[in-house]
């Protein structure tokens, strides 16, 4: 039986002394049974996933990952992913997938005006940060809120096609320093993998993903297809 729900039952709690009848019995926001899974110590507050924060998904190694020879379109899967987070840790991105929610993939480069522009907002829900955009409309503006309130996962993966120097951890870490946004975790596509299936033309450029990772809608340029859906989507 697991009678607390933490995907430990009742003799692996006994054998990992952890509490059978508390869900997180070290408080630090991860269920037992997804730091036994993730090999943290579900008895120790300070040993945790990642730091961030972000959510954990214990099922994503049975799921099948299509190569990064496969399509980019609409109802294909994203190709598994892992990135260094604005805390240093590497984050598998389909940690996101399985929670029921779907999440908004966001990329562009610390360069980026307009992608500024969207991190800024996401960092204080201030309009003005997007009000001078052709492609920000005021019926948007719940965005913030729905991030901000775990509604929506927001993950903002950065590049540096066509810049200086691959992106790494100090684009990350500068970028979460200039926009600060506890919900949202900053990734660095290194070596261009998410660059180059997505087939980025212009930035910023948004993707919807279903809660299983599928492309719910796809773009490879700009941020105009999912920002016309959020008033459905929020």
């Amino acid at each position: 039986e697991d009678e607390d729900g933490d995907g430990l039952s009742c003799e692996l709690e006994i054998l990992a002394e952890t509490d059978p009848q508390l869900a997180d019995s070290d408080g630090d926001g991860y269920l037992d049974g997804e730091e036994h899974s993730a090999g943290t110590n579900p008895n120790d507050e300070a040993s945790v996933i990642y730091t961030g924060g972000w959510p954990y998904n214990p099922n994503k190694e049975s799921m099948n990952f299509p190569s990064w020879d496969s399509e980019s379109e609409e109802g294909a899967f994203v190709p598994r992913f892992t990135g260094v987070d604005q805390y240093g840790d590497i984050v598998e991105m389909y940690d996101f997938s399985g929670h029921g929610r779907r999440a908004i993939l966001d990329m562009g480069t610390i360069w980026c005006e307009p992608c500024k522009g969207m991190a800024a907002y996401l960092s204080d829900g201030d309009t003005s940060h997007v009000e001078e955009y052709v492609w920000w409309e005021a019926e948007y503006e719940g965005l913030y809120e729905a991030v901000r309130d775990g509604e929506i996962f927001w993950i903002t993966v950065l590049f540096s096609a066509g810049g200086a120097g691959d992106a790494d951890l100090s684009h990350t870490q500068q970028w979460h320093e200039q926009f600060p946004n506890n919900a949202i975790p900053v990734l660095a596509d290194t070596n261009l993998d998410l660059y180059n299936w997505i087939g980025v033309t212009s930035y910023p450029v948004l993707n919807l993903l279903a809660d299983e990772f599928s492309l719910d809608i796809y773009d490879d340029g700009g941020p105009y297809s999912v920002l016309r859906e959020l008033p459905d989507i929020l």
